[in-house]
């Protein structure tokens, strides 16, 4: 199947498949040879000529290693030799991914989707565009209405809003769901490495990083940008269910959290 990827990873890529393959290919050389003999016999290989006067020619190709290749290549190792990739082939899973542990690679079908809480917090979501639209406009309406200012988020606040957004570091995250499986799928993306619009139907190859049980939360802010809260913050949010109205802001187990390889269709 030819694949679209929409996203990806080409630096993690070269590093699984150097690790597999026991180095990194510069490029890869094919050469073509057809030869014609004595009785007028064409054959594919000058070699198979044996009677008769042989002319040949002969027709060489060099090919870059792209990161497409080695997509190819990674799959064909990690499915030939399931036990050095880490490799789960998932048919079944509520069946398969029961017991899968961290560091486990797989390649799944999901639903994904940006969730809105995130989307919104990315340098292009809005947000930080329109605090900088109220920033240019506040000191007119102050002219005229003293009190117009009043309930916005201060000059502060503001600062520290964008500060937050510039924290995640281009960083996005999608989550997947499965049709036939209440698991879902999470995973951080670099915005560098993205190449279409992802939402959708698509196929998702990573390994895995966490996982959470059925009836466990995990904050989704606390997913993409784990450092922008404690440690201790982060263990109190996954200890307490969402309140009321706040669901979409966390994820339910169960769940796996993966290092996002390629998204493709």
């Amino acid at each position: 199947m030819l694949k679209r990827f929409l996203y990806l990873d080409a630096t993690t890529l070269a590093d699984y498949v150097s690790a597999l393959e026991g180095g990194i290919r510069e490029s890869l050389e094919r050469k073509t040879s057809t030869g014609k003999n004595a009785s007028g016999g064409v054959k594919a290989s000058v070699v198979e000529a044996a009677i008769g006067r042989t002319r040949g020619t002969e027709e060489s190709a060099s090919f870059t290693d792209t990161p497409q290749a080695q997509f190819e290549r990674l799959m064909e190792l990690a499915r030939t030799e399931p036990k050095i990739a880490g490799w789960v082939d998932v048919v079944d899973p509520d069946i398969d991914l029961q017991d899968i542990g961290v560091g486990a690679l797989i390649d799944i079908e999901c639903d994904i989707y940006v969730p809105e809480i995130v989307k919104a917090l990315t340098p292009d979501g809005g947000l930080v565009e329109a605090l900088d639209k109220l920033d240019a406009l506040l000191p007119f309406v102050s002219m005229f209405d003293a009190t117009a200012a009043q309930g916005l988020p201060s000059e502060d606040e503001r600062d520290a809003f964008r500060g937050f957004v510039g924290a995640l570091g281009g960083k996005a995250l999608v989550v997947g769901d499965l049709d036939s499986s209440n698991w879902r799928i999470a995973g951080q993306l670099e915005s560098g490495n993205v190449k279409g619009d992802m939402e959708g139907t698509a196929r998702i190859t990573g390994k895995v990083s966490k996982r959470w049980g059925e009836g466990q939360w995990k904050p989704l802010l606390a997913l993409p940008g784990s450092s922008l809260i404690s440690r201790e913050q982060r263990r109190a949010l996954e200890r307490t269910k969402p309140k009321e109205g706040e669901e979409d802001q966390y994820l339910e187990g169960p769940a796996l959290m993966l290092d996002i390889l390629a998204i493709y269709r």
